[in-house]
């Protein structure tokens, strides 16, 4: 199975993204798009692993941080939207590399070295309320095996 932890931005923050985002679309049909239905922040790829369980434990009773998607940049052959706020506590428990940048990929191009559009974005503020542990099909989306949630002040 091919697993990635993550965080899926609620449905008001994805669609607030996807308005900012319509004018590039449409101006740039070079670029592969991401269907919002898809965005999420990967803490962690996990790769072919056989075995899920576990995987998860490390994030149990961790705090709900409030983050933003803000900004945006480029890795070869992808263009993204980054995110601002407390992620990185999450990602560490997960077992990121410490490379690791938080971000939501949102289009892709066959060149390495595209020339990007800048997305001038600042989104709203979000508590991330649960990571999920999520079996990734190529060709055939998502499928949430486990969710874990996270402990918000009134919890």
């Amino acid at each position: 199975m091919r697993l990635f932890t993550g965080v899926f931005p609620p449905g008001p923050v994805v669609a607030e993204l996807a308005g900012a985002l319509r004018p590039l679309r449409a101006a740039r049909p070079d670029l592969r798009w991401s269907d919002p239905e898809r965005w999420h922040v990967t803490l962690r790829f996990h790769g072919d692993h056989a075995e899920p369980a576990g995987l998860l434990d490390g994030l149990r009773g961790l705090p709900a941080p409030t983050v933003r998607l803000a900004g945006s940049g480029a890795f070869p052959g992808v263009l993204w939207v980054g995110v601002e706020g407390p992620l990185r506590p999450l990602a560490e428990a997960a077992g990121a590399d410490p490379d690791w940048r938080p971000h939501l990929t949102v289009a892709r191009s066959r060149h390495r070295r595209p020339r990007w559009p800048r997305v001038e974005f600042t989104g709203r503020e979000w508590t991330v309320a649960e990571v999920a542990l999520v079996r990734s099909r190529p060709g055939g989306g998502y499928e949430v095996l486990q969710r874990v949630p996270l402990t918000t002040p009134n919890d």
